[in-house]
């Protein structure tokens, strides 16, 4: 990135946004290679040792496929792609408002503790709570869920 103007504190944390997510992508694309080439041979190409492959390999499995259609394999994702600059807020909206959010568990009234299915929309909430979305953006994320729902019904 060419420095064209004086650094802001925004420039900097949409770089660290991008990190974030280019991991992600970095991890599905180790995880696709390592169905064709050995640990050692991604490693000498990596410059890096081969426990670090296994390792990474490891974080690999846990990271979801992006689904057809969609800039993420979770909302959060697609979430921090849109705070990185790599969508824009009209896409943002029609991803999220279209995502199929798993049910969430019901408790008993007095277990409060039940954990979110991943992919859940707390992924949105959390990203608002976090700063990656506004207010307006979250609230407009409730509509095209509604609008999307609506449609789904016959």
């Amino acid at each position: 990135m060419a420095m064209t103007k004086d650094p802001t504190l925004s420039d900097v944390v949409r770089l660290r946004r991008r990190q974030a997510v280019d991991r992600l992508d970095e991890l599905r694309l180790l995880r696709g290679l390592s169905a064709t080439k050995s640990q050692t041979e991604i490693a000498k190409v990596l410059a890096i040792s081969q426990p670090a492959v296994n390792k990474a390999l490891r974080a690999a499995a846990r990271v979801p496929e992006v689904r057809e259609g969609f800039s993420g394999g979770t909302p959060y994702e697609i979430v921090q792609r849109y705070a990185a600059g790599m969508i824009d807020r009209a896409r943002l909206v029609d991803e999220l408002g279209r995502w199929e959010y798993p049910k969430t568990p019901a408790t008993d009234g007095v277990d409060w503790l039940a954990e979110e299915p991943a992919g859940s929309f707390e992924e949105v909430g959390r990203a608002l709570d976090e700063g990656l979305i506004d207010e307006d953006t979250y609230t407009a994320v409730l509509d095209a869920r509604r609008e999307a729902a609506q449609t789904r019904q016959p």
